[in-house]
């Protein structure tokens, strides 16, 4: 039985036995998870919470619908170590050290842990999910809602450990299991078989892989918001696959720059951003796709949202690719940015080997950008900027510019205000900030310099930054001294 039939059959046997609000909540939690819509779980969750606790409610019902929310966060949300402890948390009180499964029906756990542990650094985590699986599947069996998923987390951690002809064989296993059973098997096998097929470097068979998904049909998935994510998938996969072939020469470059889903998909659904900068970056380098600042900020504020949640590796490869792709422009200073935020991810995913050639590389790719040549002396810079048509003006080459200028002209106010527009420009505020920051600690009465820094502060909602700042402000007020009374 598929996780969704059982879904609707127990809301189905909820409202009959009258309890129409924890229905609601059985069919709508799982929606909307698969739908990363946090906002709306967090409305829905409370009162299906009072309701789980009213007599004659199932046991099961407060795990079940505390599972959702993290499945929201680890899933299309792609959420690290920021969402660790709490799916370790659920993890505990569902595998206690008895041995007794916990689990409420048609879910486990372990998934959001498996999903978590996959998302911070999945091939670092193998031996992690490994043992986790091992516990997690001693209590699930062919039929069972969970087992589909515990089956395509094992194929995934395969492929994590280099082997990826094991997921194959290992999808293989699990689907006969299933169909000895009598029952059928889920199309959701098809997206490890895509990416263990993808892993040997088989695109053309992950992409007839893709196209049995499709040829299946949706009827599997619910409609609404499900079935709009397996869709979502499907076309950033096939995106992907399509990338790559034409790079090599195994497929015409207008079918891949075609399947390329509109940039929104993957800006509002973490995810799939891997997947889109992927195929983005290998039509890019075969020139099939603008690589100019707009694609810069894209990456950058999605390497940055990883970096923020924790998803280590994802942080790693948005990082590098940035950086591959503003080398290749000559935009310096968003390269330097994103091999530093690179170095950063590397040093906190546990398996380096690979990355750390990747890095390498990038690294001597942003060394061989030409240094900037200001066109002017110094001072004179921002009022050229300012005669710049706004058409024509282009961020990076700018930020660039300034950031050459700076050193000879360090607590210059203007150019110190210019470099946090154009990196609040840049999504680059991170960065932008450090120079502010030494110039204010250096000078905390220069008030344009502050307000600037402020600005910037605030426009990457660092509030941490922002107490720091108005502390720093007030100690200097404190110790400064009076002026003198003339007499």
């Amino acid at each position: 039985m598929s996780v969704w039939t059982w879904l609707a059959e127990t809301a189905r046997d909820l409202r009959e036995g009258g309890h129409a609000e924890l229905a609601d909540a059985v069919a709508r939690l799982p929606q909307l998870a698969a739908d990363g819509d946090a906002a709306r779980i967090a409305t829905l969750l409370p009162p299906a919470r009072r309701a789980a606790r009213d007599a004659g409610a199932p046991a099961w019902l407060p795990a079940f619908l505390d599972h959702w929310p993290v499945a929201a966060r680890v899933g299309d949300r792609a959420e690290g170590t920021v969402a660790l402890p709490d799916a370790l948390a659920q993890l505990d009180n569902a595998h206690p050290e008895s041995g007794r499964a916990g689990c409420p029906p048609a879910v486990c756990a372990a998934e959001n842990a498996l999903a978590c542990y996959a998302t911070i650094d999945g091939p670092g985590y193998v031996v992690d999910r490994a043992a986790l699986l091992t516990r997690a599947r001693a209590h699930t069996r062919p039929g069972h809602p969970a087992f589909p998923a515990l089956a395509l987390a094992h194929a995934d951690t395969l492929v994590d450990d280099d082997r990826p002809d094991e997921a194959v064989a290992e999808l293989d296993a699990r689907a006969a299991d299933v169909r000895a059973t009598g029952g059928r098997v889920g199309i959701d096998y098809a997206f490890g078989y895509v990416r263990a097929l993808r892993h040997q470097d088989r695109h053309a068979d992950a992409l007839a892989a893709l196209g049995r998904i499709e040829a299946a049909g949706t009827a599997p998935w619910p409609s609404g918001p499900v079935r709009s994510a397996a869709l979502r998938r499907i076309r950033v996969e096939r995106a992907r696959l399509l990338a790559w072939l034409a790079r090599t020469g195994r497929c015409p470059v207008e079918d891949a720059v075609d399947a390329l889903p509109d940039l929104r998909d993957a800006d509002a659904h973490p995810a799939l951003r891997p997947a889109w900068a992927e195929a983005a970056e290998n039509l890019a380098a075969h020139g099939a796709l603008r690589n100019d600042w707009r694609l810069g900020v894209t990456l950058t504020t999605w390497s940055r949202y990883c970096e923020r949640v924790g998803a280590h590796r994802p942080c790693l490869e948005l990082s590098l690719s940035a950086a591959r792709l503003a080398a290749a422009r000559g935009a310096r200073w968003v390269a330097e940015s994103a091999v530093l935020r690179a170095e950063r991810a590397l040093a906190r995913v546990r398996r380096v080997d690979d990355p750390a050639g990747d890095l390498a590389e990038a690294r001597a790719a942003v060394g061989a950008v030409p240094p900037v040549v200001l066109p002017v002396p110094a001072a004179d810079l921002l009022a050229l900027l300012r005669t710049e048509p706004p058409e024509q003006v282009d961020p990076e080459r700018q930020a660039d510019l300034v950031v050459a200028a700076l050193p000879y002209r360090p607590d210059d106010a203007s150019l110190l205000n210019a470099l946090g527009q154009v990196g609040r420009t840049l999504m680059l505020t991170d960065v932008a900030a450090e120079p502010q920051w030494r110039h204010v600690r250096r000078m905390p009465g220069d008030q344009k310099a502050a307000l600037s820094l402020l600005e910037t502060l605030l426009y990457d909602n660092d509030t941490a930054g922002v107490r720091t700042l108005v502390r720093t402000l007030t100690d200097a007020a404190l110790i400064t001294p009076e002026p003198a009374r003339v007499r």
